[in-house]
């Protein structure tokens, strides 16, 4: 019996280890670092925040992103999830300058723009909308 809690605590002790290298180690490229893909993959992607349009019709948000070197990529997302996780569509209060955003990255190289990414989640740079209070008469 004491063994099994020895072996029990091991395999816990373990897990916990994993996972917390696999939430301390992910890694993240640059957007110019993007040059080298040639397949589409899945991929976490660090940039700056060039640009974002709205296409309401279409529920998309595309953010454009540039690296380093001022490569850009377009970046969509879902429009109306967006604001449902963030309180209000992307803007001053929701994006910061720099993003990093998960998700399938497809080449199509054509100028300064490498190509573009469906964003399956946004890890970081994004948060919730500030509340203001009340207007008052």
């Amino acid at each position: 019996m004491k063994k099994g809690l020895y072996v029990a605590a091991g395999i816990l002790v373990m897990m916990v280890l994993i996972g917390y290298l696999a939430i301390t180690s992910s890694s993240y490229v640059d957007v110019s670092e993007l040059k080298s893909y040639r397949d589409g993959s899945v991929v976490a992607v660090k940039g700056r925040v060039a640009d974002t349009k709205l296409n309401p019709e279409n529920d998309l948000v595309i953010f454009v992103l540039e690296g380093e070197d001022g490569s850009q990529l377009y970046a969509t997302y879902s429009l109306s999830k967006f604001i449902s996780q963030y309180g209000a569509p992307p803007g001053h209060s929701t994006v910061e300058q720099n993003v990093v955003m998960k998700g399938v990255y497809h080449p199509r190289p054509q100028g300064r723009v490498l190509g573009y990414m469906d964003i399956q989640e946004i890890l970081q740079g994004c948060h919730k909308a500030y509340e203001a209070p009340p207007a008052t008469g």
